[in-house]
Protein backbone atom coordinates (compact mmCIF):
# COMPACT_ATOMS: atom_id res chain seq x y z
CA UNK A 1 0.00 0.00 0.00
CA UNK A 2 0.87 3.52 -0.59
CA UNK A 3 1.04 4.00 3.03
CA UNK A 4 3.61 1.60 4.06
CA UNK A 5 6.01 2.94 0.92
CA UNK A 6 5.74 5.95 2.65
CA UNK A 7 7.21 4.66 5.92
CA UNK A 8 9.85 2.50 3.80
CA UNK A 9 10.86 5.56 2.20
CA UNK A 10 11.16 7.69 5.53
CA UNK A 11 13.25 4.61 7.26
CA UNK A 12 15.79 5.43 4.56
CA UNK A 13 16.03 8.64 5.28
CA UNK A 14 17.70 7.67 8.56
CA UNK A 15 14.40 7.24 11.04
CA UNK A 16 14.34 4.23 13.55
CA UNK A 17 11.13 1.81 13.13
CA UNK A 18 10.76 -1.62 14.34
CA UNK A 19 7.80 -3.83 14.54
CA UNK A 20 5.54 -3.88 17.50
CA UNK A 21 3.71 -7.08 18.84
CA UNK A 22 4.43 -9.25 15.82
CA UNK A 23 1.77 -7.31 13.72
CA UNK A 24 2.47 -5.09 11.01
CA UNK A 25 2.33 -1.76 12.77
CA UNK A 26 5.06 0.00 12.36
CA UNK A 27 5.99 3.00 15.28
CA UNK A 28 8.50 6.00 15.08
CA UNK A 29 10.84 6.11 17.71
CA UNK A 30 11.75 9.96 17.49
CA UNK A 31 15.01 10.77 19.04
CA UNK A 32 14.24 14.34 20.60
CA UNK A 33 15.71 16.04 24.02
CA UNK A 34 12.09 15.80 25.08
CA UNK A 35 11.24 12.43 23.97
CA UNK A 36 8.23 12.99 22.43
CA UNK A 37 5.94 10.41 20.27
CA UNK A 38 5.67 10.87 16.82
CA UNK A 39 2.08 10.96 15.61
CA UNK A 40 0.86 7.82 14.03
CA UNK A 41 -2.59 6.92 12.52
CA UNK A 42 -2.76 3.22 13.45
CA UNK A 43 -4.98 0.04 11.68
CA UNK A 44 -6.83 -0.34 8.50
CA UNK A 45 -6.15 3.02 6.99
CA UNK A 46 -3.52 5.92 7.65
CA UNK A 47 -4.11 8.23 5.17
CA UNK A 48 -7.64 9.04 2.48
CA UNK A 49 -5.31 7.73 -0.42
CA UNK A 50 -5.04 4.28 1.31
CA UNK A 51 -8.64 4.07 1.09
CA UNK A 52 -10.93 3.49 -2.82
CA UNK A 53 -12.68 6.90 -3.77
CA UNK A 54 -15.00 8.03 -2.18
CA UNK A 55 -14.10 6.12 0.59
CA UNK A 56 -12.06 8.31 3.66
CA UNK A 57 -9.93 7.00 6.23
CA UNK A 58 -12.62 7.43 9.54
CA UNK A 59 -11.47 8.08 13.15
CA UNK A 60 -11.80 4.74 13.66
CA UNK A 61 -8.76 4.06 11.16
CA UNK A 62 -11.64 2.44 8.87
CA UNK A 63 -12.07 3.08 5.29
CA UNK A 64 -15.69 5.01 5.63
CA UNK A 65 -18.23 7.13 3.30
CA UNK A 66 -18.98 10.17 5.95
CA UNK A 67 -21.36 12.03 2.91
CA UNK A 68 -22.34 12.44 -0.70
CA UNK A 69 -24.07 15.61 -0.16
CA UNK A 70 -24.07 18.42 2.40
CA UNK A 71 -27.41 17.20 3.91
CA UNK A 72 -25.89 14.16 5.59
CA UNK A 73 -23.84 16.34 7.62
CA UNK A 74 -24.83 17.95 10.73
CA UNK A 75 -26.73 21.75 10.36
CA UNK A 76 -22.97 23.49 10.92
CA UNK A 77 -21.38 21.02 8.34
CA UNK A 78 -20.03 20.71 5.12
CA UNK A 79 -19.52 17.61 3.04
CA UNK A 80 -15.87 18.23 1.83
CA UNK A 81 -14.13 15.68 -0.08
CA UNK A 82 -16.82 13.14 1.66
CA UNK A 83 -16.07 14.20 4.78
CA UNK A 84 -18.34 16.27 7.48
CA UNK A 85 -15.89 19.49 7.95
CA UNK A 86 -17.18 22.69 9.51
CA UNK A 87 -18.83 24.89 7.48
CA UNK A 88 -16.62 28.09 7.36
CA UNK A 89 -19.89 30.27 7.14
CA UNK A 90 -20.81 29.21 10.39
CA UNK A 91 -17.62 30.95 12.36
CA UNK A 92 -18.41 33.70 13.84
CA UNK A 93 -21.89 33.34 13.27
CA UNK A 94 -23.39 35.13 16.05
CA UNK A 95 -25.36 38.31 16.69
CA UNK A 96 -25.44 40.87 19.68
CA UNK A 97 -28.49 39.98 21.90
CA UNK A 98 -29.70 37.37 19.33
CA UNK A 99 -30.26 34.04 18.61
CA UNK A 100 -27.85 32.69 15.93
CA UNK A 101 -28.89 30.11 13.49
CA UNK A 102 -26.27 28.40 11.02
CA UNK A 103 -27.13 26.21 8.66
CA UNK A 104 -24.46 24.16 6.66
CA UNK A 105 -22.75 28.00 6.42
CA UNK A 106 -25.88 29.76 6.28
CA UNK A 107 -25.85 32.31 8.84
CA UNK A 108 -29.06 34.32 10.26
CA UNK A 109 -30.44 35.83 13.09
CA UNK A 110 -32.65 34.50 15.45
CA UNK A 111 -35.25 35.83 17.60
CA UNK A 112 -33.66 39.00 20.00
CA UNK A 113 -33.13 37.83 23.72
CA UNK A 114 -35.52 39.16 26.00
CA UNK A 115 -35.27 43.30 26.44
CA UNK A 116 -34.19 43.73 23.06
CA UNK A 117 -35.16 45.12 20.01
CA UNK A 118 -33.81 45.18 16.09
CA UNK A 119 -34.65 48.53 15.74
CA UNK A 120 -32.73 49.23 12.36
CA UNK A 121 -33.89 45.71 10.44
CA UNK A 122 -30.41 45.12 10.11
CA UNK A 123 -28.30 42.18 11.03
CA UNK A 124 -25.14 43.17 11.19
CA UNK A 125 -25.45 44.90 14.46
CA UNK A 126 -28.06 42.38 15.99
CA UNK A 127 -31.20 43.28 18.10
CA UNK A 128 -28.83 46.83 19.30
CA UNK A 129 -31.94 48.64 21.02
CA UNK A 130 -32.39 47.77 24.42
CA UNK A 131 -35.97 48.11 25.71
CA UNK A 132 -38.78 46.37 26.96
CA UNK A 133 -42.24 47.10 25.49
CA UNK A 134 -45.05 48.75 27.69
CA UNK A 135 -47.78 49.77 25.84
CA UNK A 136 -49.08 52.60 23.85
CA UNK A 137 -46.65 55.82 24.11
CA UNK A 138 -47.45 57.58 26.48
CA UNK A 139 -46.06 60.96 27.79
CA UNK A 140 -43.60 60.12 30.56
CA UNK A 141 -39.97 60.59 28.71
CA UNK A 142 -40.01 56.65 28.58
CA UNK A 143 -40.02 54.96 24.74
CA UNK A 144 -43.04 52.51 25.54
CA UNK A 145 -43.57 51.09 22.35
CA UNK A 146 -39.69 50.21 21.96
CA UNK A 147 -39.57 52.06 18.77
CA UNK A 148 -36.36 54.17 19.63
CA UNK A 149 -38.32 57.56 19.81
CA UNK A 150 -39.39 58.66 23.01
CA UNK A 151 -42.54 60.75 23.60
CA UNK A 152 -42.66 60.67 19.76
CA UNK A 153 -46.80 61.15 19.91
CA UNK A 154 -46.81 64.46 21.81
CA UNK A 155 -45.33 68.16 20.50
CA UNK A 156 -43.73 69.63 23.70
CA UNK A 157 -42.88 72.29 21.98
CA UNK A 158 -46.65 73.64 20.83
CA UNK A 159 -49.10 70.89 23.33
CA UNK A 160 -50.54 72.83 26.11
CA UNK A 161 -51.07 69.69 28.12
CA UNK A 162 -47.35 68.79 28.08
CA UNK A 163 -45.42 72.44 27.41
CA UNK A 164 -41.74 71.76 27.69
CA UNK A 165 -41.91 68.86 29.87
CA UNK A 166 -44.81 66.23 29.67
CA UNK A 167 -47.28 66.91 32.29
CA UNK A 168 -47.03 70.61 32.27
CA UNK A 169 -50.55 72.02 31.48
CA UNK A 170 -50.93 75.48 30.43
CA UNK A 171 -53.43 77.55 32.63
CA UNK A 172 -56.30 78.84 30.67
CA UNK A 173 -57.47 82.04 32.67
CA UNK A 174 -60.70 83.87 32.32
CA UNK A 175 -61.87 84.80 28.57
CA UNK A 176 -58.77 83.04 27.34
CA UNK A 177 -57.43 80.16 25.53
CA UNK A 178 -53.98 78.40 26.47
CA UNK A 179 -51.15 77.99 24.51
CA UNK A 180 -48.34 76.63 23.90
CA UNK A 181 -45.35 78.30 22.11
CA UNK A 182 -41.87 76.83 21.50
CA UNK A 183 -41.81 75.03 24.88
CA UNK A 184 -43.50 78.17 26.97
CA UNK A 185 -46.77 78.52 28.21
CA UNK A 186 -49.41 81.93 26.65
CA UNK A 187 -52.51 82.62 26.63
CA UNK A 188 -54.74 84.17 23.61
CA UNK A 189 -57.70 86.37 24.72
CA UNK A 190 -61.48 85.43 22.98
CA UNK A 191 -62.94 87.67 20.96
CA UNK A 192 -64.03 91.20 22.59
CA UNK A 193 -61.63 90.28 25.70
CA UNK A 194 -58.57 92.55 26.48
CA UNK A 195 -55.57 91.43 28.43
CA UNK A 196 -55.38 95.82 29.62
CA UNK A 197 -53.00 95.25 33.23
CA UNK A 198 -50.42 92.48 31.52
CA UNK A 199 -50.60 90.33 34.40
CA UNK A 200 -51.61 86.46 33.15
CA UNK A 201 -53.19 85.54 36.59
CA UNK A 202 -56.62 87.51 35.50
CA UNK A 203 -56.50 86.17 32.09
CA UNK A 204 -58.16 88.84 29.88
CA UNK A 205 -60.13 90.63 32.56
CA UNK A 206 -61.40 93.70 30.47
CA UNK A 207 -64.02 93.70 27.89
CA UNK A 208 -62.98 97.31 26.39
CA UNK A 209 -59.80 97.93 24.48
CA UNK A 210 -56.89 100.30 26.06
CA UNK A 211 -54.69 101.67 23.43
CA UNK A 212 -51.08 100.89 24.81
CA UNK A 213 -49.18 102.62 22.51
CA UNK A 214 -47.84 101.78 18.64
CA UNK A 215 -48.36 97.92 17.88
CA UNK A 216 -45.44 95.75 18.80
CA UNK A 217 -45.41 91.73 17.97
CA UNK A 218 -46.50 90.50 20.82
CA UNK A 219 -49.99 88.47 20.43
CA UNK A 220 -52.08 91.75 21.62
CA UNK A 221 -54.04 94.71 19.83
CA UNK A 222 -51.95 97.58 20.79
CA UNK A 223 -52.79 100.41 19.28
CA UNK A 224 -56.84 99.00 19.47
CA UNK A 225 -57.55 99.29 16.21
CA UNK A 226 -59.10 95.61 15.91
CA UNK A 227 -56.18 93.89 14.61
CA UNK A 228 -53.56 91.80 16.42
CA UNK A 229 -49.94 92.35 15.33
CA UNK A 230 -50.37 93.78 12.26
CA UNK A 231 -47.55 94.92 9.88
CA UNK A 232 -45.38 91.73 11.19
CA UNK A 233 -44.59 88.74 9.84
CA UNK A 234 -45.05 85.95 11.81
CA UNK A 235 -43.90 83.27 9.23
CA UNK A 236 -40.27 83.78 10.16
CA UNK A 237 -38.33 82.58 12.58
CA UNK A 238 -37.55 85.93 14.13
CA UNK A 239 -40.98 86.66 14.69
CA UNK A 240 -42.78 83.16 14.48
CA UNK A 241 -46.72 82.10 15.36
CA UNK A 242 -49.35 83.99 16.71
CA UNK A 243 -46.78 85.32 20.31
CA UNK A 244 -44.26 86.25 17.75
CA UNK A 245 -41.72 83.77 19.14
CA UNK A 246 -37.96 84.13 18.40
CA UNK A 247 -36.85 80.51 17.56
CA UNK A 248 -33.82 79.70 18.52
CA UNK A 249 -31.69 76.45 18.51
CA UNK A 250 -27.87 75.90 19.95
CA UNK A 251 -25.86 75.82 16.85
CA UNK A 252 -28.99 74.90 14.34
CA UNK A 253 -30.71 77.01 11.84
CA UNK A 254 -34.33 77.85 13.09
CA UNK A 255 -37.34 77.39 11.03
CA UNK A 256 -41.01 78.65 11.28
CA UNK A 257 -43.48 76.23 10.36
CA UNK A 258 -46.85 76.86 10.59
CA UNK A 259 -46.74 79.33 12.84
CA UNK A 260 -44.19 76.68 15.38
CA UNK A 261 -40.69 77.03 16.20
CA UNK A 262 -38.99 73.79 14.44
CA UNK A 263 -35.25 73.15 13.75
CA UNK A 264 -33.08 73.31 10.91
CA UNK A 265 -30.04 71.98 9.53
CA UNK A 266 -27.18 72.00 11.83
CA UNK A 267 -24.38 74.13 11.53
CA UNK A 268 -20.92 72.18 10.30
CA UNK A 269 -19.20 70.19 12.39
CA UNK A 270 -21.78 69.72 14.75
CA UNK A 271 -24.76 67.27 14.27
CA UNK A 272 -28.30 66.25 16.66
CA UNK A 273 -27.73 62.88 17.65
CA UNK A 274 -30.22 62.44 20.62
CA UNK A 275 -32.98 64.03 18.48
CA UNK A 276 -33.91 66.56 21.02
CA UNK A 277 -34.55 70.44 19.67
CA UNK A 278 -33.96 71.66 23.05
CA UNK A 279 -29.90 71.18 23.23
CA UNK A 280 -30.18 72.01 19.34
CA UNK A 281 -26.67 70.02 17.15
CA UNK A 282 -25.34 69.04 20.52
CA UNK A 283 -22.69 66.83 18.82
CA UNK A 284 -19.11 68.33 17.68
CA UNK A 285 -17.35 65.97 15.02
CA UNK A 286 -16.08 66.36 11.99
CA UNK A 287 -16.77 63.16 9.40
CA UNK A 288 -13.98 61.59 7.80
CA UNK A 289 -15.06 58.72 6.05
CA UNK A 290 -16.84 55.18 6.87
CA UNK A 291 -16.14 53.69 10.47
CA UNK A 292 -12.48 52.53 11.11
CA UNK A 293 -10.96 50.88 13.88
CA UNK A 294 -9.40 53.85 15.46
CA UNK A 295 -11.42 54.45 18.41
CA UNK A 296 -12.59 57.33 16.38
CA UNK A 297 -16.34 58.23 15.30
CA UNK A 298 -15.61 58.65 11.62
CA UNK A 299 -18.82 58.76 10.57
CA UNK A 300 -20.31 61.02 13.52
CA UNK A 301 -23.38 58.67 14.30
CA UNK A 302 -22.31 59.12 17.96
CA UNK A 303 -21.05 55.71 18.02
CA UNK A 304 -17.28 54.74 17.94
CA UNK A 305 -16.19 51.81 15.60
CA UNK A 306 -19.22 50.20 15.31
CA UNK A 307 -20.05 47.62 12.99
CA UNK A 308 -16.63 46.33 12.21
CA UNK A 309 -14.61 43.99 14.12
CA UNK A 310 -11.43 45.88 15.87
CA UNK A 311 -9.15 43.20 17.27
CA UNK A 312 -5.72 44.22 19.83
CA UNK A 313 -2.47 43.20 17.99
CA UNK A 314 -1.73 39.73 19.14
CA UNK A 315 -5.29 39.10 17.08
CA UNK A 316 -6.13 39.07 14.00
CA UNK A 317 -9.90 40.20 12.38
CA UNK A 318 -11.72 37.23 10.17
CA UNK A 319 -14.42 38.00 8.08
CA UNK A 320 -17.28 35.09 6.96
CA UNK A 321 -20.65 34.78 5.27
CA UNK A 322 -21.61 34.08 9.19
CA UNK A 323 -19.94 37.39 10.72
CA UNK A 324 -16.32 38.32 11.74
CA UNK A 325 -14.35 37.37 14.80
CA UNK A 326 -10.59 37.50 16.05
CA UNK A 327 -8.21 34.99 16.49
CA UNK A 328 -4.65 34.80 17.99
CA UNK A 329 -1.90 35.76 15.29
CA UNK A 330 0.15 33.01 16.85
CA UNK A 331 -0.36 30.14 19.14
CA UNK A 332 -0.95 29.92 22.56
CA UNK A 333 2.17 30.48 24.96
CA UNK A 334 2.55 31.11 28.42
CA UNK A 335 3.39 34.55 29.31
CA UNK A 336 6.93 34.07 30.83
CA UNK A 337 8.12 31.60 27.39
CA UNK A 338 11.37 32.51 25.87
CA UNK A 339 12.70 31.22 22.78
CA UNK A 340 14.36 28.35 24.13
CA UNK A 341 11.96 27.52 27.59
CA UNK A 342 8.34 26.96 27.73
CA UNK A 343 7.91 28.79 30.94
CA UNK A 344 6.58 27.84 33.93
CA UNK A 345 3.35 30.31 34.48
CA UNK A 346 0.07 28.66 33.48
CA UNK A 347 -2.16 31.71 34.73
CA UNK A 348 -3.16 32.89 31.24
CA UNK A 349 -2.57 32.14 27.66
CA UNK A 350 -0.44 35.06 25.10
CA UNK A 351 -0.25 35.52 21.71
CA UNK A 352 3.44 36.38 20.82
CA UNK A 353 5.93 35.89 17.74
CA UNK A 354 9.13 34.37 18.85
CA UNK A 355 8.90 32.21 21.72
CA UNK A 356 8.05 28.07 21.98
CA UNK A 357 4.05 27.53 22.44
CA UNK A 358 2.14 26.23 25.59
CA UNK A 359 4.23 23.43 26.83
CA UNK A 360 2.97 19.44 26.36
CA UNK A 361 5.70 17.79 27.80
CA UNK A 362 5.33 17.90 31.50
CA UNK A 363 1.09 16.96 30.92
CA UNK A 364 -1.17 16.61 28.31
CA UNK A 365 -3.27 20.00 27.99
CA UNK A 366 -7.04 19.37 28.59
CA UNK A 367 -9.65 20.93 27.05
CA UNK A 368 -10.79 22.53 30.47
CA UNK A 369 -6.61 23.69 30.34
CA UNK A 370 -7.13 25.49 27.12
CA UNK A 371 -10.40 27.21 28.02
CA UNK A 372 -8.93 28.27 31.45
CA UNK A 373 -6.33 29.89 29.54
CA UNK A 374 -7.53 32.11 27.16
CA UNK A 375 -10.73 33.28 29.61
CA UNK A 376 -7.86 34.30 31.79
CA UNK A 377 -6.89 35.91 29.00
CA UNK A 378 -10.04 37.94 28.23
CA UNK A 379 -10.63 35.77 24.92
CA UNK A 380 -11.77 32.07 24.80
CA UNK A 381 -11.29 29.07 23.12
CA UNK A 382 -11.97 28.99 19.61
CA UNK A 383 -14.83 27.03 17.92
CA UNK A 384 -14.30 24.44 15.20
CA UNK A 385 -15.52 26.66 12.48
CA UNK A 386 -13.57 29.81 13.09
CA UNK A 387 -10.66 27.37 13.15
CA UNK A 388 -11.38 25.88 9.94
CA UNK A 389 -12.09 29.65 8.78
CA UNK A 390 -9.14 31.43 9.78
CA UNK A 391 -6.80 28.03 8.60
CA UNK A 392 -8.27 28.23 4.81
CA UNK A 393 -8.08 31.94 4.72
CA UNK A 394 -10.56 34.38 2.55
CA UNK A 395 -9.77 31.90 -0.73
CA UNK A 396 -10.44 28.87 1.25
CA UNK A 397 -7.65 26.64 0.68
CA UNK A 398 -6.84 23.50 2.14
CA UNK A 399 -3.88 24.43 3.47
CA UNK A 400 -3.64 27.73 5.27
CA UNK A 401 -0.99 29.34 2.36
CA UNK A 402 -2.59 27.46 -0.34
CA UNK A 403 -4.15 24.30 -1.71
CA UNK A 404 -0.81 22.12 -2.54
CA UNK A 405 1.37 20.57 -0.13
CA UNK A 406 4.77 21.89 0.44
CA UNK A 407 6.55 20.54 2.93
CA UNK A 408 8.87 23.49 3.40
CA UNK A 409 6.41 25.80 4.09
CA UNK A 410 5.27 24.99 7.65
CA UNK A 411 7.11 23.13 10.37
CA UNK A 412 5.79 19.45 9.35
CA UNK A 413 8.10 16.26 9.60
CA UNK A 414 9.45 17.05 6.03
CA UNK A 415 10.57 20.42 6.61
CA UNK A 416 14.68 19.59 8.27
CA UNK A 417 15.38 16.55 6.74
CA UNK A 418 15.67 13.05 8.26
CA UNK A 419 15.89 12.88 11.73
CA UNK A 420 15.54 16.24 12.28
CA UNK A 421 12.25 17.95 13.13
CA UNK A 422 11.54 19.36 15.59
CA UNK A 423 9.42 22.40 17.54
CA UNK A 424 10.48 25.79 16.91
CA UNK A 425 9.36 29.25 18.23
CA UNK A 426 6.22 30.61 17.12
CA UNK A 427 6.20 32.68 13.60
CA UNK A 428 9.56 31.14 13.05
CA UNK A 429 8.05 29.94 9.43
CA UNK A 430 6.84 33.03 7.94
CA UNK A 431 5.66 32.09 4.97
CA UNK A 432 3.03 29.91 7.18
CA UNK A 433 0.10 31.96 7.14
CA UNK A 434 -2.67 33.98 5.06
CA UNK A 435 -4.00 37.03 4.22
CA UNK A 436 -5.83 37.40 7.44
CA UNK A 437 -2.46 36.70 9.24
CA UNK A 438 -2.29 33.56 11.03
CA UNK A 439 0.81 31.93 11.42
CA UNK A 440 1.94 28.57 12.03
CA UNK A 441 -2.07 27.61 12.32
CA UNK A 442 -0.89 24.45 9.95
CA UNK A 443 2.21 22.29 11.78
CA UNK A 444 4.37 23.31 14.37
CA UNK A 445 1.85 22.19 17.62
CA UNK A 446 -1.72 20.64 17.03
CA UNK A 447 -4.29 23.09 18.01
CA UNK A 448 -7.36 22.22 20.55
CA UNK A 449 -10.55 23.62 19.68
CA UNK A 450 -13.58 24.42 21.28
CA UNK A 451 -15.30 20.76 20.25
CA UNK A 452 -12.39 18.86 22.17
CA UNK A 453 -10.76 17.74 18.68
CA UNK A 454 -7.52 18.53 17.41
CA UNK A 455 -6.49 20.19 14.20
CA UNK A 456 -3.57 21.83 11.82
CA UNK A 457 -0.96 18.89 12.51
CA UNK A 458 1.78 19.08 14.19
CA UNK A 459 6.09 19.03 14.00
CA UNK A 460 6.60 15.37 14.23
CA UNK A 461 3.09 14.21 12.21
CA UNK A 462 4.50 11.11 9.90
CA UNK A 463 1.97 12.32 6.80
CA UNK A 464 2.00 16.01 6.96
CA UNK A 465 0.58 16.41 3.62
CA UNK A 466 -2.65 14.51 5.68
CA UNK A 467 -2.54 15.37 8.91
CA UNK A 468 -1.87 19.17 8.13
CA UNK A 469 -4.90 19.89 6.29
CA UNK A 470 -7.43 22.73 7.56
CA UNK A 471 -10.02 19.80 6.69
CA UNK A 472 -8.48 17.31 9.32
CA UNK A 473 -9.33 16.43 12.79
CA UNK A 474 -8.53 14.19 15.24
CA UNK A 475 -8.90 13.13 18.69
CA UNK A 476 -6.92 14.16 21.10
CA UNK A 477 -5.66 10.80 22.71
CA UNK A 478 -4.28 9.46 19.64
CA UNK A 479 -1.65 13.05 19.13
CA UNK A 480 0.75 14.63 21.36
CA UNK A 481 2.52 17.76 20.66
CA UNK A 482 -0.71 19.49 21.72
CA UNK A 483 -1.73 23.32 21.73
CA UNK A 484 -4.15 25.75 21.06
CA UNK A 485 -4.72 29.61 19.95
CA UNK A 486 -7.79 31.76 21.04
CA UNK A 487 -10.17 33.54 19.60
CA UNK A 488 -12.72 36.22 21.10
Amino acid sequence: MRGAADVVGKARKGLVWRMSGGRSAWVVLVALETAAAGCIVEGRCRTDEDCEAPMVCGEDRRCVLECRATEECELEEVCSGNRCVPAPGCAGCSFAHAQAVCVHGDCSMGPCRSGWIDANGEAADGCEYECAPAGDEACNGRDDDCDTRTDEEFDLLADPQNCGACGTVCPEPAHSSARCDFGGCFFSCDPGWYDTNGEAGDGCESDTCTSAGDEVCNGRDDDCDGATDEGFDKTLPESCGPFCTVCVFPRAAPRCVDGRCRMGDCEAGWHDINGSPYDGCEYECTPSGEEACDELDNDCDGATDEGIVCCPEDMVPVTTAGGSFCIDRWEASRPDATATAFGTDPSYATSRPGVLPWPWLSGRVTLSDARAACAAAGKRLCNAAEWVAACRGPDDTEYCYGDAYDALTCNGIDAFGAGGFHYMPTGSFPDCTNEYGVFDINGNVWEMTDDGMMRGGAYNCIDSRTLHQCSFSIDPSRVNAIGFRCCR
